[in-house]
């Protein structure tokens, strides 16, 4: 994992900050999709992708030395065409072209370009605990050097619910963008768990998981 390139870490950090932006119970954000494009009949990848019912958003992380040009900008628009997105949004480490800018003015609000540089980047999440809820995963928070390199980043997802003899059981759900590990926080007991151990704060939390896994919920 120290060797993971700074383009991916890059990736990470812009993947937290949109998540974090625009996740709610009714929208799904997915890390690193594949959606089969329409006219090439191909699989494309998409860095991040926000979708609900009712529009389909994808976003490109660019970790360029050079500030992205209008031939990057063009590339972008293809896939945004292939895979019919409602909106698209290009973030680049050192910003864009002024030929690139004027690239997208004919899709008004459709197409946004955003400069973040890796300084605002790494300021996007929290290295303290709030409560008993941390942005960082413990399981790989070992390779973590402060300050040199991106830690692992947990998604969480809220709003999961079980009802046991009318009382709702509340869980939030998260996943490492850097070791691929699950957490489980109960929101009950105030605990948080990783998943892969097979640890339960609690009967309701392992019949929670039982039901998630079978897709029953």
């Amino acid at each position: 994992m120290k060797n993971t390139p700074e383009w991916k870490q890059y990736e990470w950090l812009i993947s937290k900050i949109f998540h974090d932006s625009y996740y709610s119970i009714k929208t799904t954000i997915l890390h690193d999709a594949n959606i089969k494009g329409q006219y090439s009949e191909r699989s494309r990848q998409i860095d991040i992708l926000v979708e609900d019912k009712n529009f389909k958003t994808i976003i490109e992380c660019k970790y360029y030395k050079n500030p992205l040009d209008v031939k990057g900008i063009e590339s972008f628009l293809g896939m945004y065409n292939d895979v019919k997105a409602d909106y698209g949004i290009v973030v680049a480490l050192n910003g864009f072209s002024k030929s690139a800018n004027k690239r997208v003015s004919e899709y008004n609000d459709k197409i946004k370009l955003e400069h973040i540089d890796l300084e605002n980047a790494f300021n996007s999440f929290n290295y303290q605990s709030y409560g008993k809820v941390n942005d960082i995963c413990n399981n790989c928070n070992n390779d973590f050097i402060n300050g040199t390199m991106v830690p692992g980043l947990l998604l969480w997802k809220g709003g999961y619910s079980l009802e046991v003899g009318g009382i709702l059981w509340i869980f939030n759900l998260s996943k490492c963008l850097k070791c691929g590990n699950k957490t489980l926080y109960c929101d009950s007991c105030g605990v948080v768990k990783d998943i892969g151990k097979n640890e339960f704060c609690c009967e309701y939390s392992k019949r929670f998981l039982d039901l998630l896994e079978n897709d029953t919920l």
